[in-house]
């Protein structure tokens, strides 16, 4: 119970987020509080650059695919015309009787 206490509730539009240092939260945030002691970012300042560093990581695949995607097009387009007598020849082989 609180005496003389005054609580304040600021109002917000913004949702509001909980984090319960687990032991596996304790133990990625504990070497930086150790290495950089007061310094050490807030939870906040960890959420957005954890953010920003998923956005990033998101964005080089999504290029790494679309430049896969333009490397496979241009190969079949530059690729020779395929010989049809050959690949109905080779269906034939491998059909079993």
């Amino acid at each position: 119970m609180l005496h003389g206490a005054t609580l304040v509730l600021v109002p917000t539009t913004h949702p509001r987020h909980s984090i319960t240092e687990t032991p596996a939260v304790r133990a990625a945030l504990e070497p930086l509080r150790q290495r950089l002691g007061s310094d050490a970012p807030t939870l906040t300042e960890l959420v957005v650059r954890g953010a920003e560093v998923t956005l990033r990581e998101l964005e080089a695949k999504d290029r790494a695919r679309a430049r896969s995607l333009e490397t496979f097009v241009e190969r079949m387009r530059s690729a020779a015309e395929p010989d049809f007598a050959e690949i109905e020849a080779i269906r034939r082989s491998s059909r079993r009787p």
